[in-house]
């Protein structure tokens, strides 16, 4: 009896898709663990002083790439402008955001001094996608912990980061709204034009 029914959950399983078996919630510890990972790689390649400004630079880019939805995240940020403009703007747009949010990644965790991260638990996040939040105190060389929540999906058996929230400040609503004012004033090419600004 007990052989049967294993047998039945194993089909069961089997015929559950993809997409339902493989959600970041059901799987606190390996987010967490990947979070961690990050962290330790980010953290090795900032105090490695042997390697040059451009080399570190090209390193965390390295990091980052692969950890993060640089995709999700830039579409997210320009929220309902990304279906009004053009083939041509969305793929120099995409191209100016990928060293944008590298840059500004990189950026922020100089400024606070990122030392290192303390993993603090989890939270499921809302909807339907079966993200996690994984809750965060990011230690720096001086002042109080930080407090950052890193909300991660998985798919395809890999964990991706698709949003980040410092403080409670949430790091894609924060851009739309700045992007949003910024195509009002100077229109989509302007904002193309600032993005590559403050990347370089």
């Amino acid at each position: 009896m007990k052989k049967i029914l294993t047998i039945l959950l194993l089909a069961f399983w089997t015929a559950v898709p993809a997409s339902a078996q493989d959600q970041a919630v059901d799987d606190p510890r390996g987010a967490m663990d990947f979070i961690r990972q990050i962290a330790d790689e980010t953290v090795n390649v900032w105090s490695d002083s042997k390697l040059t400004e451009d080399e570190r630079k090209a390193s965390f880019r390295h990091i980052f790439e692969e950890a993060t939805d640089i995709d999700l995240l830039a579409r997210g940020m320009l929220g309902r402008h990304y279906r009004t403009i053009t083939t041509e703007q969305r793929t120099r747009y995409m191209a100016a955001m990928r060293d944008f949010i590298v840059a500004e990644f990189d950026k922020r965790m100089q400024q606070v001094g990122f030392k290192t991260l303390d993993i603090t638990g989890t939270k499921a996040a809302s909807g339907k996608n079966g993200h996690i939040f994984v809750r965060t105190e990011v230690k720096r060389e001086e002042g109080q912990p930080i407090l950052a929540d890193w909300r991660v999906r998985k798919s395809a058996g890999k964990f991706q980061v698709v949003n980040l929230e410092f403080e409670g400040i949430n790091l894609m609503i924060t851009n739309r709204d700045v992007f949003s004012s910024k195509i009002s004033e100077v229109g989509i090419e302007g904002l193309i034009s600032w993005l590559k600004e403050q990347s370089s």
